[in-house]
């Protein structure tokens, strides 16, 4: 989890109140001030002073989730399972973990972007590997191409160089097994 920072409690409390919290009692006291003081309707104030707030609190906690997420931040209460990367494994990553992560890859920027795609190649690699699929091969491939295209005319680290690297030669020991010549 290169680049992620961890919140503390009280950070992730105090972002929980200003993205969370605040809006849901604005939304709260509007929804039942003007009904019942303007239209001197208590049902109609009791009623949109429930339904709004609950709306209002789905809404923030969606924002607030990208919000962490675009600025690389983890909560204290996310789970870390750590995975292991490696085609000649045999073993299969779960689909799920795949699926977040190209979904955190529209977040990353520079080479945190290559770095990321490369990776994804990774474990694409592994699962075709692992279930002996070819398109799962060719979204491997796909990925690697993603990559070096980003890579092009940019100054990357090494580290960087190498993961892409690694990627191309592991597709290259693999490609007769998918029937590429």
């Amino acid at each position: 989890m290169e680049g992620k920072k961890l919140l503390s409690f009280l950070k992730w409390v105090g972002l929980g109140l200003l993205f969370i919290g605040l809006p849901a009692v604005i939304a709260t006291v509007v929804s039942f001030s003007i009904p019942y003081y303007l239209l001197h309707n208590v049902t109609l104030a009791n009623t949109l002073s429930t339904i709004i707030p609950i709306v209002v609190i789905v809404i923030s906690v969606t924002y607030f989730r990208k919000y962490l997420q675009s600025r690389n931040l983890i909560t204290p209460f996310t789970k870390r399972s750590p995975i292991t990367i490696l085609p000649d494994s045999g073993q299969p990553i779960d689909e799920k973990y795949i699926r977040r992560f190209e979904v955190n890859l529209k977040f990353a920027k520079g080479e945190e972007y290559i770095k990321r795609l490369a990776m994804l190649g990774m474990m694409y690699l592994q699962n075709a590997v692992a279930y002996d699929n070819k398109d799962l091969y060719l979204r491997a491939k796909e990925y690697l191409a993603r990559a070096e295209e980003a890579m092009e005319g940019k100054n990357v680290s090494f580290e960087t160089k190498m993961l892409v690297d690694n990627l191309r030669s592991k597709i290259e020991t693999y490609k007769y097994r998918f029937g590429e010549r």
